[in-house]
């Protein structure tokens, strides 16, 4: 088995822990209100093309980020609902992104990536260490935008070889992170100056001590990947003290089903000009 494969492996015997099913299917789309990431998506699939895009999307499984459309009604995933997280994101990120460049950090199959792309920035670099950036790599063999997908994770980001970035988002990945520290330093460095950081993650919901961060010391809702969860205010703290300035959080959210409670929420912050 290939690494990828390997990877690809645990990543589903996670989710059949959480979902009881290692091949969740997003269910009920309609394709005339998904969004469109291309021009290039088919208004019509000929029964053979049909067939090799679901067998193509079976070998990927599977699939959280979505949903995507990929020709003609074919909706693939969705788990996660990107969709319903935009409706709080979009308002923070600028409408028009023209002459910026955006850096995603943990960009799984490439939702964010693919919607901050839809605001007509110079460049997007989407950058997914694991096995779903096969699938990223796939939905882009369709749409053709240009946003380029690479492997490293944020320790293999240098200012000096990807260059600065004007916002830089990551969401989903620091609560994975058992240097967290270092994710935060490396984005601001990643960050231009007064640049911006739209940064989100699962928290403690524990309102008594929202300062403080809490260890997962096994799993959380069968996810062995959760080193440790941060309160809001830990959060904020953490950003601030690796030099960026925060703004205020928003779309805070109920988090995943597990062992206490927990939201997911985001923090706006800037590099200092």
């Amino acid at each position: 088995m290939t690494e990828s494969g390997r990877s690809m492996q645990g990543i589903s015997e996670a989710v059949e822990r959480q979902l009881g099913t290692a091949d969740p299917k997003g269910s009920g789309f309609d394709a005339s209100t998904v969004t469109r990431f291309s021009p290039k998506i088919p208004e019509r699939l000929t029964a053979k093309r049909r067939e090799e895009l679901v067998a193509r999307c079976d070998e990927l499984s599977p699939w959280l980020q979505g949903p995507f459309l990929l020709g003609e009604d074919l909706v693939v995933g969705g788990t996660w609902r990107n969709d319903s997280r935009w409706l709080n994101l979009g308002p923070e990120v600028p409408e028009d992104l023209s002459g910026k460049r955006i850096l995603d950090v943990g960009s799984n199959a490439g939702y964010d990536p693919f919607m901050f792309n839809l605001r007509n920035p110079d460049y997007v670099l989407g950058c997914e260490p694991f096995a779903f950036i096969e699938q990223a790599r796939f939905l882009e063999s369709i749409y053709e935008t240009g946003i380029d997908f690479q492997p490293p994770g944020w320790q293999g980001l240098d200012p000096q070889v990807q260059g600065a970035f004007d916002l830089v988002h990551c969401h989903g990945v620091l609560y994975h992170e058992p240097d967290p520290i270092g994710l935060l330093a490396a984005l601001y460095e990643m960050t231009a100056p007064g640049g911006l950081l739209i940064f989100g993650s699962m928290m403690h919901a524990d309102p008594g001590v929202p300062e403080l961060s809490r260890l997962v010391p096994h799993a959380y809702y069968g996810d062995d990947t959760w080193w440790w969860v941060p309160g809001p205010v830990a959060l904020r703290t953490m950003i601030e003290s690796v030099g960026f300035e925060v703004e205020y959080a928003f779309a805070n959210s109920a988090g995943p089903p597990g062992e206490f409670a927990t939201m997911n929420g985001y923090v706006r912050a800037t590099r200092p000009a």
